[in-house]
């Protein structure tokens, strides 16, 4: 008789202890429900700002590319440009040389004309008055230095 009555005893506190559970569990359940519709409320905001991010984010990638792009040709731009400049002053500087030499030809070839035509001159004019005193100083004259 002892042995029932712990048994039955066993059983009501069994039956304590799964009432316990039961109302714990959905006392839990109307919690979890709560933080459910919670995180569901939250869900639409995250979802729309995870795309505002991702659609950032494209966008920068894009504008990103856009400028590397537009950094390449601005360079290429640059050193093509400086290339053009170099081979310019280039031209410039033999156009310049060739147009001084041209001027200095031009210029000259005049100037050793007249020379010569005055050399000439004066050989006549020495030969003319004065013409054997060159050779005799050369051979006659010669006096020692001292």
């Amino acid at each position: 008789m002892v042995a029932v009555v712990v048994i039955a005893l066993a059983v009501v506190a069994q039956a304590g202890v799964l009432l316990a559970m039961y109302l714990l569990a959905r006392r839990v359940t109307g919690k979890l429900e709560l933080l459910m519709d919670e995180s569901r409320k939250l869900i639409a905001p995250l979802e729309s700002i995870t795309n505002s991010l991702k659609a950032v984010a494209d966008d920068l990638g894009r504008t990103a590319q856009i400028a590397r792009e537009q950094v390449l040709r601005v360079q290429s731009i640059v050193n093509e440009t400086r290339e053009n400049i170099r081979t310019q002053l280039h031209d410039v500087r033999e156009r310049v040389l060739d147009t001084v030499d041209e001027a200095r030809e031009t210029v000259m070839r005049p100037v050793r004309h007249y020379s010569a035509i005055a050399l000439a001159f004066a050989e006549g004019v020495r030969t003319f008055f004065g013409g054997d005193r060159r050779q005799q100083g050369k051979s006659g004259d010669e006096r020692p230095a001292a």
